[in-house]
């Protein structure tokens, strides 16, 4: 169980995280203009977030160094985002994977089949890779989370790697990889694409789903946390994908940060979107954190959290 300093680090309102970080460029387009879109986060924590000027990327403002998101990952992130504090992944989050996992193993079912070379990148605790391996496909994870790597070789018997750098993989390895609410964790989204799309072949799919930054119905302080230090919408998920040779695949469901990509040979272009990120610090401005707290518009958002945990919690299996 987490010390009580570890909870008034990482959920006292009103305090900054533990962590120094450091500027940065934008990870997509190199530019190091940018606008302010929010100043705390869903637990009204300081935590800053630009938006670059030239592409409309978000991202945290100072970013945490390589150091210190790989040992948050690897050692907090499931308490801290999940509240997985036992070591292993909750029952709620083990159902809720599950359904997730069917899903998409039910839009990819044309490219899964026997013996498809699959990688999922952020794997989590494997029930996607199990999925494809039930359909007849050679599955590989990659997950840094040391417990859920451990729970999905456990459980599901699959082979998962803490890490994968460049070299790992031959290009044009995989006919299918996948990667679930990974990108937003990442320091370096855009060059991680750009490297899965060199493992993928010329006729495979790359499926990406990441937290969509534009959805409305919910408060713009709960778009935020410490955990996404870099933020989507429809327009930056594509600049991403066509910076590392990717476009839309017409030919699957596609719901805005939800969406299959396939390789193209059109040139890139130029990877900026003129306007977003003022747009986005229009659309995004939170009231200001105790004004938010006072109003009680928090409340409503909590419940429905929780009642999702809950419903999936003893949702049956």
């Amino acid at each position: 169980m987490p010390s009580p300093r570890y909870f008034l680090n990482h959920f006292m309102p009103f305090t900054g995280y533990p962590y120094t970080g450091a500027p940065t460029a934008c990870n997509l387009c190199g530019s190091r203009e940018s606008v302010t879109v929010a100043e705390t986060d869903r637990r009204l924590k300081t935590l800053k977030s630009i938006a670059c000027l030239q592409c409309g990327l978000i991202r945290t403002d100072p970013m945490p160094t390589p150091d210190e998101l790989a040992n948050y990952y690897a050692t907090a992130y499931r308490a801290d985002y999940q509240l997985a504090f036992a070591g292993g992944p909750p029952r709620h989050h083990l159902n809720r994977s599950a359904r997730e996992a069917a899903f998409r193993a039910d839009l990819l079912a044309p490219k899964l089949t026997p013996g498809a070379r699959v990688l999922d990148f952020g794997s989590g605790s494997g029930e996607f890779l199990a999925a494809a391996r039930a359909r007849g496909c050679e599955a590989i994870g990659v997950e840094p989370g040391r417990d859920y790597a451990a729970y999905a070789r456990t459980h599901h018997g699959v082979e998962v790697l803490d890490d994968a750098d460049d070299g790992r993989f031959e290009p044009g390895y995989f006919d299918v990889i996948t990667t679930h609410h990974v990108m937003e964790h990442l320091r370096d989204p855009a060059d991680v694409m750009e490297r899965l799309a060199r493992w993928l072949k010329p006729d495979g799919v790359l499926y990406a789903a990441v937290p969509n930054m534009a959805a409305t119905g919910k408060p713009p302080h709960e778009r935020f946390h410490f955990a996404h230090v870099h933020g989507f919408v429809r327009d930056t998920c594509d600049l991403t994908a066509r910076r590392a040779g990717l476009v839309p695949h017409t030919e699957y469901w596609r719901e805005d940060t939800t969406v299959v990509y396939r390789k193209s040979d059109a040139p890139a272009g130029p990877i900026a979107a003129p306007g977003l990120a003022q747009r986005l610090a229009t659309e995004l401005k939170p009231m200001p954190a105790a004004a938010y707290l006072a109003s009680g518009a928090w409340i409503w958002p909590m419940v429905r959290r929780n009642a999702k945990a809950v419903r999936d919690t003893f949702a049956p299996k």
